[in-house]
């Protein structure tokens, strides 16, 4: 069996592969895709590689799109949905195949905006419209936009939309997930956003955007306001199994919420998770996470995918990952080595702080030259490029 977790260099952003089945028979979860430059430095070509693999196994022909079991965008933000709209815009992908799309996901979740807010995208236009706007609020707009791009351009190429919930918001009840079957030994379960939570961020959005206008709040308040709470309302939490192995991907949703959500469904023992595989939330940003939150979620495998860009990883998020744990082994596991600012002299003081005092844990770092990092729970899934370092 394969069960496998594969984070692509995406710079400040994310793009990962879940890959599940067999050898034989392989299959492949993509989620999010980075900003948009990412898409034709790293995914296009690791997708790329994957199709000739199947193709290989008889399990396409030459002239089929490369199938994707699930397509997700975590939430609408450039560093996340970027790489994945222009992917969905590469229609042919340089292959010249004889249907509209070079992959062909079973679905696509994708949460858009409009749904989430329950106002359209003119709603918050006009009310920074005749204002000076800052480079967070147009980024905010920005992402609203390609949101919606992404949707018409997914019903263009014929994939379908949040199946199995005929369009509708991808969303986890108040209690308990809402759990897809993969195939027979692997599941998805979707734990956030809840619909409680959405109701209740909804009326605050809703109210909120109703004050500014009122107001005629200036452009900074409106921006403050649009750096939150879209992406508070959106961004999916999910835990994926097979078997006795686990992952949870949290996208970039605030830890808080993440624990909430992982209590609602019943997944904790006296408040506390044990997975083999975490990806940090943000990026390893410490805005979204506390001691607490890595006191009551443990990893074998901690995923962080960042260069360095904002901050992001920050020394403190790893500082609380080490200093939450016992003398016990586990990986921390880092898209990037060197990157933006002063991110590999951070690096390389962690690791020496913590040898002078005798860690048991890894780092592992994904290879310059490679195009991800992968982390195998089972049988490695497809030809790995170059060995993390």
């Amino acid at each position: 069996m394969i069960f496998s977790l594969e984070a692509l260099r995406a710079r400040h952003g994310d793009c990962l592969l879940v890959h599940f089945g067999t050898p034989q028979d392989p299959r492949t979860i993509l989620i999010d895709g980075g900003p948009p430059t990412v898409y034709a430095d790293a995914l296009k070509p690791r997708l790329r590689e994957l199709r000739e693999h199947l193709i290989a196994l008889e399990r396409i022909a030459p002239d089929d799109a490369l199938p994707l079991a699930l397509a997700m965008v975590s939430h609408i933000d450039d560093d996340h949905i970027g790489g994945m709209l222009a992917l969905a815009e590469d229609e042919d992908g340089g292959l010249a195949l004889p249907h509209a799309s070079w992959v062909a996901p079973k679905t696509l979740w994708h949460n858009t905006f409009e749904q989430m807010a329950g106002a359209p995208e003119a709603t918050v236009s006009e009310i920074v419209r005749e204002r000076d706007t800052t480079s967070k609020t147009s980024a905010v707009l920005a992402s609203v936009k390609q949101g919606r791009e992404l949707q018409a351009q997914a019903e263009k190429l014929g994939w379908p939309i949040n199946w199995p919930l005929d369009g509708e918001l991808v969303q986890a009840p108040p209690q308990g997930g809402l759990k897809v079957k993969l195939d027979e030994a692997t599941s998805i379960v979707v734990l956030s956003p809840r619909v409680d939570e959405i109701e209740g961020l909804r009326r605050e959005w809703l109210e909120q955007m109703e004050r500014l206008r009122a107001k005629e709040a200036a452009s900074a308040q409106v921006s403050a306001y649009l750096d939150r709470s879209p992406y508070n309302l959106s961004s999916l939490v999910c835990l994926l199994r097979q078997g006795d192995h686990t992952m949870l991907l949290t996208g970039d949703a605030r830890g808080d919420l993440i624990l909430k959500a992982l209590d609602a469904a019943a997944l904790t023992s006296n408040g506390e998770l044990h997975v083999d595989v975490l990806k940090l939330p943000h990026h390893g940003s410490i805005r979204d996470v506390d001691v607490d939150f890595f006191q009551r979620i443990t990893a074998d495998h901690y995923v962080i995918s960042g260069d360095g860009r904002y901050g992001n990883p920050e020394s403190k998020t790893l500082e609380m990952i080490t200093g939450s744990r016992k003398d016990d082994e586990f990986t921390i596991h880092l898209t990037y080595a060197k990157g933006q600012g002063d991110w590999e002299q951070r690096l390389t003081a962690f690791i020496a702080e913590r040898d002078a005092k005798g860690r048991c844990f890894h780092v592992q770092t994904r290879a310059d030259s490679a195009l991800s990092l992968s982390v195998d729970l089972r049988e490695p899934p497809f030809p790995q490029n170059d060995p993390p370092a």
